[in-house]
């Protein structure tokens, strides 16, 4: 093993990962290579920097933390480090092996121990056996995660995070950084890219019909043409949508309303 550890730091918070980041730069043998914000993500980066210690999150929108490293366990992997503000998840972190558990707000003397439990984990594994056995369980996870639809998202709620099943969403609307997954009651507001949020929702049911909006397909009661032509969608809530007009073929296609 390079005695210089590459060091991906996954956690759906900037200033989290930021703030990693720093205490990471002032020990020795460390090198950041790449941040990720959920598991999905971590599975590219894993793939393109040959990371060997994970700095892992636990609670993160798409695929969480210890679910990644549940899928990948037992296969030979990066040594892993969860980072989290839930102590209730130890006793799993080691069922998989990792590291070290660290809480938050991270303390860097105890950082720095889990980069040496880490590096001490890693030179007991073969090297060549690590790479491959890891390319092999990236591909397989890569290929599950993507061909699975995700069935809810974390939105903020004050001071804690709930977790809203796809059905009851009605449409996610670009808000800046952000993102606000809206209901029939209220708006939530997510830490994602509507980008990003698109790749991961079932295409069948969900659907963008504007650069900052995607609507789900179950939740529209009604298809209209304004006077002006522009084509406007009602929801079950009775909230009217605009739809794009680089949109409005597709639209209609995908609903069966006419032209």
């Amino acid at each position: 093993m390079n005695d210089v550890l590459r060091a991906l730091i996954v956690d759906d918070e900037a200033p989290a990962r930021r703030a990693l980041e720093r205490m990471l730069r002032e020990l020795s043998g460390v090198d950041v290579v790449g941040h990720a914000a959920n598991g999905l993500q971590a599975l590219d980066a894993l793939d393109v920097t040959g990371a060997d210690l994970l700095l892992l999150d636990i609670e993160m929108p798409v695929l969480a933390g210890m679910e990644l490293a549940a899928r990948l366990y037992p296969a030979v992997t990066p040594a892993v480090v969860f980072v989290t503000a839930w102590p209730q998840h130890a006793t799993r972190a080691f069922d998989v092996q990792a590291a070290d558990y660290l809480l938050k707000p991270v303390d860097p003397q105890r950082l720095a121990q889990a980069v040496d439990k880490a590096r001490m984990q890693l030179r007991t594994r073969s090297g060549e056996q690590r790479v491959k056995a890891l390319e092999a369980a990236l591909r397989a996870l890569r290929s599950e995660a993507r061909c699975a639809d995700i069935a809810q998202v974390w939105v903020e709620l004050g001071t804690g995070r709930l977790r809203l099943a796809l059905e009851q969403i009605e449409w996610f609307a670009a808000d800046g950084d952000y993102v606000q997954a809206h209901t029939a009651e209220r708006g939530y507001l997510m830490r994602d890219a509507l980008n990003r949020l698109e790749a991961t929702l079932p295409a069948s049911r969900f659907v963008r019909v504007h650069r900052s909006t995607i609507v789900n397909l179950d939740a529209v009661t009604r298809v209209a043409t304004a006077t002006n032509g522009q084509l406007v969608l009602t929801t079950r809530s009775g909230a009217t949508l605009q739809v794009g007009r680089r949109a409005r073929a597709r639209v209609r296609a995908t609903l069966g309303a006419s032209p």
